[in-house]
């Protein structure tokens, strides 16, 4: 089982790219979302209690916001929250790849390459755009605003990184249609490919 990492800066549509190879029967993994599953574990919101102060947990639940002005506040803050998450993280990653079947799985997260995680994969696809297009994308959902926006992307590796380290490059600064035809095209092109 190959295992092709999938990453994108904040409001790139990587989620977007991992629905469209679900969708062609390619298993997918959202690390973050796995993070998410983890942020429940009483041990884990006993360290990032020990690591950022009571208040980011409330009655058993993580105080998502809270949590994040903070970790990603700066890098030593941002270090801190992957040393408590990350092992976790690639515990669960792990064994989720040795049940796979199939050619290859599909792994995303939005910090593959700042984490390290970009190592463990036999191959990278990075979905790039503009980061102005990524920015109202972002503020569209209404999750976050323009600081927390900033913050992350200052978090985040830059686009020269991104394409220093992609095997494969998805464009995503145009329409839904231009993006699917390029999934299209890389999903027949892993399907041919001898990894």
């Amino acid at each position: 089982m190959k295992a092709i990492g999938l990453t994108g800066g904040i409001g790139s549509g990587k989620s977007t790219v991992a629905s469209m190879f679900a969708q062609r029967g390619i298993p997918v993994l959202d690390l973050d979302q796995v993070g998410k599953i983890f942020l429940k574990n009483k041990c884990v919101q006993d360290d990032l209690c020990a690591a950022f102060g009571d208040t980011v947990v409330k009655q058993g639940v993580v105080q998502s916001t809270k949590l994040a002005a903070i970790a990603f506040a700066d890098d030593e803050s941002t270090k801190r929250l992957n040393a408590i998450l990350h092992p976790h993280i690639y515990a669960y990653e792990q064994q989720w790849l040795a049940e796979q079947t199939g050619d290859y799985a599909m792994v995303e997260a939005s910090v593959l390459i700042e984490s390290g995680g970009v190592e463990r994969m036999d191959a990278l696809v990075v979905v790039m755009a503009d980061e102005a297009v990524r920015k109202a994308r972002v503020l569209a959902r209404g999750k976050q605003d323009e600081s927390m926006f900033e913050r992350i992307v200052k978090r985040q590796c830059d686009d020269d990184t991104r394409l220093l380290m992609a095997n494969y490059l998805l464009d995503n600064d145009g329409d839904m249609k231009a993006l699917e035809q390029q999934v299209v095209l890389l999903f027949k092109q892993l399907a041919c490919k001898k990894m």
